[in-house]
């Protein structure tokens, strides 16, 4: 079929910058090994493949592929990539035929991992009005070299799946005040409002940060970012793609009344390679290495920051360091069966300088504001199957955050299991189905709230608080309580919401899903879906059943439509996603309805553009943040014993993208949008509602391996604190803010082209604009309270092999 670009394929255990096919690192099957069996790998004959006609944009397919001992694609099964292109290389893979491997050169069977790289054509009219496939060429004599970085994808899933919008790898990393993070690059996306300017929380079309699900690999995860304004949890090198599911997302997902994060780990190469940085706030490495002969690779990352050298240098009195570690051994059993060993984890500390008047005289101690840390560690078995794959897994997860110089401390230990299987049953029907189960043990520790403790005497008077009392004077022992008060008889007070904290209990959740992946026909995917869900917390009991759907419906070349429906249950939340912390099932499930359709066309020049419109209903939530400032009225009838509310998020998305990786690239995302909540008499915006986000970015190639980047953010306002329930409902908001972000980078490549060392300077923020976060108003004046400015500069270096 005639296309519009050439569609490169190459064997994917060897790929080098040129693009050229090197031999393939086959597992091969033997019936009875011999000494020094002479093997050689199969080599590419005919591997024509055209870009699919109507799509745009550089997309990477990995397949795996199952050759016979004529050389022909026996089975062909897709690994990484995007629809159609994923589809449309299978399909053209059955087609294809290499010269077959040997041992003691008698043809077998080989199993191979396999790359196609589809290249969009320039928006420049060709010679000819059709470009003929490209075979892939004959490989080389000379042994695999390394590959190029694989792309790590920035996905918006809400209303097309599996693939909507997509910022490539090196988009990401091309990405000013994105740090080359690819999850701190989704708040670049439409449908995204952020809480506060560099702080990596956001509300999700209305779901607070509480209502977002993290995953990873399919692993549950407390959090994808370090604390305050910190870089993502997992080492770059480790993550293939980062998913954001707006809405109605995939029924693999659940228990989230609101968007899910996923990011997918990336495959190993199977080869000796590395890459590291330094820069002004952490250093950061990984490092792989084939075993068992090349069959098998382990893998290791991390990162440190020495953030208090440059935070103290700013505020002396503040301290702030995170790390975070990752691992993998990946072993293939047979041609078929491979087990897995993947681990990884992160820890924060924020401490601060107080000062203390002990013994008559002021001391200064180191006080723990938050001491934050999770670990996880997964033990998988994969399972190929003719057309699909089945996975098994075994998780273990230790959540911990301890507050207030650790006074507080909150403790999750978990074990889990599930089971997932992707089955392509007919060309047009995918199975995918699957079960999970996680237990949870829960504990809150509250420091001497148990224990019967000798108070003493009071501490002598502090001068600097009663100027009028010399030291050394006796202290007023004043009446002494009879008793500890445990946690157990603390009773809330009125305005404070009961978040459903026990001092200890159990969680069990089990949850089965079963998803269709339909293609009909003259453009038109359906994706049925549906997911149940029983959530046992302690000695209360749930069920959640969410049916979801989506459609792509491609009237022409360069215009698709889109459609989605879903429904989404979750357990009570928290403010946000912290370890450790998880309220109990009191009160009952938040639920949510989801909806949402638009329209994407593709414009001249390589442009392509979306428009959707979104509308989502939530029930029974638990929003603290969202309701806070209705609350703040006055009106106590108002509120309810959970701080339980209903809640709306209505809005449309616009972008307009380019490819930042042209020699002049960039974007634009805007989003429109009202966020309600509505509880007893109280009703209005929520806290943290934001009517205008709009980004602009533009990236430049600047000749010589230069290249510059520019970023502007701006939004509305959030509501103004006001005193009656009357003008809570259309309350004055803050001033707009806005900031500009810019990038500039250079590389040296290697003498041997295998890799490369380069400058990086970064600033989020370089405009120093502070942020009003409060504003309060009453009849005749209104007081703002700004925050600021926060500036993140990144300077470092980089390097890879």
């Amino acid at each position: 079929m005639p296309s519009r670009a050439q569609a490169q394929s190459v064997p994917v255990d060897s790929i080098d910058g040129s693009d050229e096919a090197a031999p393939a690192q086959p597992e091969i099957r033997s019936a009875e090994p011999k000494a020094a069996p002479v093997v050689t790998k199969p080599k590419p004959v005919a591997t024509d493949v055209s870009y699919p006609v109507g799509e745009h944009g550089d997309h990477d397919v990995e397949l795996d592929l199952t050759l016979g001992e004529d050389g022909r694609v026996e089975h062909a099964v897709g690994v990484v990539g995007i629809e159609p292109f994923l589809t449309h290389a299978r399909e053209a893979a059955l087609g294809w035929r290499f010269e077959p491997a040997t041992r003691d050169g008698e043809p077998i069977r080989a199993k191979i991992r396999f790359l196609l790289r589809f290249t969009e054509p320039e928006p420049e009219p060709e010679p000819e009005s059709t470009t003929p496939p490209v075979e892939a060429q004959a490989p080389p004599t000379t042994g695999p070299s390394r590959r190029p970085e694989k792309p790590i994808e920035v996905v918006v899933r809400g209303e097309r799946r599996p693939q909507a919008k997509r910022l490539g790898r090196v988009e990401v990393r091309e990405l000013p005040g994105a740090f080359g993070d690819p999850f701190r690059a989704i708040e670049v996306l439409p449908g995204v409002v952020p809480m506060m300017s560099g702080v990596p929380y956001f509300y999700v079309r209305g779901a607070p940060p509480g209502n977002v699900g993290y995953f990873f690999d399919g692993i549950p995860v407390p959090l994808l970012y370090h604390f305050a304004a910190g870089p993502g949890v997992l080492h770059p090198a480790f993550v293939e793609n980062v998913d954001l599911y707006a809405a109605a997302y995939p029924a693999r997902y659940g228990r989230f009344a609101g968007g899910i994060v996923a990011g997918e780990m990336a495959p190993p190469q199977y080869e000796w390679r590395g890459e590291g940085s330094v820069r002004l706030i952490d250093s950061g490495a990984m490092a792989e290495a084939p075993i068992a002969e090349g069959r098998g690779s382990v893998m290791v990352g991390g990162r440190y920051s020495y953030t208090a050298l440059i935070l103290s240098l700013i505020v002396p009195e503040v301290t702030l360091q995170y790390w975070d570690y990752q691992g993998r051994v990946r072993y293939p059993i047979d041609t078929d069966d491979s087990v897995e060993v993947f681990f990884f984890g992160s820890g924060d500390l924020l401490t601060v300088e107080e000062e203390d008047w002990e013994e008559g005289q002021i001391r200064t101690r180191e006080v723990t504001v938050a001491d934050i840390m999770f670990h996880r560690l997964d033990l998988r078995w994969d399972h190929e199957l003719d057309a699909g794959r089945w996975r098994n897994a075994v998780m273990l997860g230790l959540d911990r955050t301890g507050v207030d110089d650790r006074s507080v401390l909150f403790t999750n230990r978990m074990v889990g299991a599930r089971t997932e299987l992707e089955q392509q049953v007919d060309p047009g029907v995918t199975l995918r189905t699957g079960a999970d189960v996680l237990y949870e043990r829960l504990y809150q520790d509250y420091e001497d709230m148990n224990e019967e403790e000798d108070v003493g005497p009071a501490p002598a008077p502090d001068p600097r608080v009663d100027p009028d009392v010399e030291p050394g004077t006796p202290p007023d022992v004043g009446p002494q309580p009879d008793a500890e008060v445990s946690s157990a008889e603390y009773e809330r007070t009125s305005d404070e919401p009961d978040f459903g904290f026990d001092r200890s209990r159990n969680d069990l959740v089990l949850g089965m899903y079963l998803e269709l992946g339909l293609d009909a026909g003259s453009g038109v995917e359906v994706i049925p879906g549906f997911r149940t869900d029983l959530f046992v917390s302690g000695n209360d009991l749930a069920l959640g059943f969410d049916p979801r759907i989506a459609a792509r419906f491609k009237v022409s070349d360069t215009v698709t439509l889109t459609h989605s429906l879903g429904i989404a249950h979750q357990m009570p939340s928290f403010v946000l996603p912290i370890p450790g912390v998880k309220p109990s099932l009191r009160g009952g499930l938040q639920r949510a309805v989801q909806h949402g359709a638009g329209v994407e066309w593709e414009l001249p020049a390589g442009v392509h553009s979306s428009l959707l419109l979104f509308q989502s209903l939530f029930f029974n939530m638990t929003d603290f943040i969202g309701l806070a400032r209705l609350q703040e009225t006055g009106n106590e009838d108002g509120a309810t014993e959970n701080w339980r509310m209903t809640g709306r998020a209505y809005g449309a998305e616009v972008m307009l993208r380019r490819s930042l990786t042209r020699t002049l690239g960039g974007f634009v995302s805007y989003t429109i949008s009202r966020s309600e909540r509505f509880a007893g008499r109280l009703s209005g915006p929520a806290t943290t509602d934001r009517t205008h986000v709009l980004n602009v970015a533009l990236s430049y190639d600047l000749g010589r391996n230069w290249r510059f980047g520019n970023r502007f953010l701006v939004y509305s306002g959030i509501p103004a604190r006001v005193a009656y329930v009357e003008a809570a409902r259309h309350p004055p908001r803050t001033p707009p803010f806005w900031r500009i972000d810019w990038r500039l980078q250079k590389r040296w490549p290697s003498a041997d082209g295998k890799g490369y060392w380069g400058f990086i300077a970064e600033v989020l923020n370089t405009t120093l604009n502070k942020e009003v976060m409060e504003r309060s108003c009453s009849a005749y004046v209104c007081v703002d309270q700004a925050v600021g400015p926060v500036t993140i500069p990144s300077l470092g270096v980089e390097a890879a092999f």
